[in-house]
């Protein structure tokens, strides 16, 4: 697949994907700013700006914005993660001028205003602690803690209250001037366009954006932890993960690594859903996967039982850790994994929105493009030897466990060692 690509005399790329097929086009203001660019002191500031510019324009208050993004159908929103923040809408391609229009004025021209920034706080504190009240989201983010903590990668997206109530407009004004530029920017579109259309209109609603900033710096490689956290909570069940370090994204291994999450926890016949689930009826919900970020990597296992049965499902899981390390994968689960994975993927990239997501994605952390041919071939050539070797490698390192709920003794990660 070919892509369409320029960069605009300031600095911001654009890269874009026809797709002749559909009538939709989906564009994504992709900007390097997320939980690992802030320091301890503006922790949530990416996302706290991502809900912010939503709340008015130089021209335009929020129901004015909202009326604009109704008016436009589709969708409108906004997401922030570890290593990025994302503007995004999608609408028919009729009205691809009004969807940037909007993008831009809302990343371009934002209000701040006061009183609305004050009520924000609100709700962001509320979304904090909504994640404290469900044990499953909590026990992910315990996990994290305990894998990076002193790394980039440790700082909560959403912040802390402390933080979040600490803000000012003044700060998140010079937040923004900091971290939003063109250098630091991707457009990312999808769908139905015409290129030399696509191109002028972003040069004319995004061509003067002069702003500059410090250069981003690389995700530096997280230190290897064995941290154990525990949260006790009165809940019915308790949550449990186990987390090692794995390969950074877009590298040979981290292919294989998620055919290898693929054949140990991530689908119905994958090990730890037969051994747990359907052999001992032991969890509802068992899996594993992959966390790949642009300098570093994690694979890590879940579950979630009962307290009485805790200590014999994290038995199981390192069980079965220990013997894919000895044994090995099998050839037939292998090619098993590999179909899974290829078409997991392939369904995954079907709609002009994930396009734009992963294109955009791709262009900001790394620089390039990786088309989807691209990366099927690639899930093709990986080996069986590959996966083998992936295997010894992420499970032979040091593991970091979570744990949140009650149980009547601290449980035991002996199995795993």
């Amino acid at each position: 697949m070919a892509y369409d690509l320029t960069t605009l005399k300031n600095g911001l790329r654009v890269v874009a994907e026809k797709m002749p097929a559909v009538r939709t086009v989906a564009v994504g203001v992709f900007v390097r700013t997320g939980a690992v660019n802030e320091s301890a002191q503006e922790s949530g500031y990416s996302h706290f700006v991502e809900h912010m510019v939503f709340k008015g324009t130089k021209e335009k208050d929020a129901a004015q914005l909202a009326d604009e993004m109704d008016r436009l159908g589709g969708a409108t929103n906004a997401f922030t993660a570890k290593e990025s923040t994302c503007f995004y809408t999608k609408v028919l391609d009729e009205h691809l001028e009004r969807g940037l229009g909007l993008l831009a004025d809302l990343l371009l021209h934002p209000a701040f205003p006061p009183e609305d920034l004050e009520r924000e706080k609100g709700v962001v504190i509320e979304e904090i602690a909504m994640c404290e009240d469900n044990p499953e989201d909590l026990v992910h983010e315990l996990l994290s803690d305990a894998q990076y903590a002193g790394h980039p990668l440790g700082m909560p997206i959403l912040g802390t209250e402390e933080t979040v109530r600490g803000i000012t407009r003044d700060k998140l004004l010079d937040f923004m001037g900091r971290h939003y530029t063109p250098q630091n920017t991707v457009i990312s579109v999808a769908g139905s366009y015409d290129w030399e259309e696509l191109v002028r209109l972003i040069d004319r609603f995004f061509g003067a954006w002069s702003a500059v900033g410090p250069q981003v710096a690389q995700l530096p490689a997280a230190p290897v932890q064995c941290s154990r956290l525990t949260r006790d909570k009165d809940t019915e069940q308790v949550q449990i993960c186990v987390g090692y370090p794995a390969f950074k994204g877009n590298t040979r291994e981290s292919y294989a690594q998620l055919i290898l999450t693929t054949l140990f926890g991530g689908a119905m016949s994958s090990r730890l859903f037969q051994t747990i689930r359907e052999q001992n009826g032991l969890a509802y919900s068992v899996y594993s996967y992959i966390n790949v970020y642009s300098g570093v990597g994690g694979m890590e296992l879940y579950a979630g039982t009962s307290p009485e049965t805790a200590q014999r499902v994290v038995d199981l899981m390192g069980q079965e850790v220990k013997l894919l390390v000895r044994d090995g994968v099998s050839q037939e689960e292998f090619l098993k994994a590999k179909e899974a994975a290829k078409i997991s993927f392939v369904m995954g990239q079907e709609s002009s929105t994930s396009r734009m997501r992963g294109n955009g994605n791709v262009m900001l952390l790394y620089g390039c493009t990786r088309p989807c041919e691209e990366i099927l071939t690639k899930l093709e050539s990986i080996t069986l030897d590959e996966v083998n070797a992936v295997a010894r490698s992420i499970f032979g390192a040091p593991y970091c466990t979570a744990v949140v709920g009650r149980t009547a003794a601290p449980l035991s990660f002996h199995a795993f060692d």
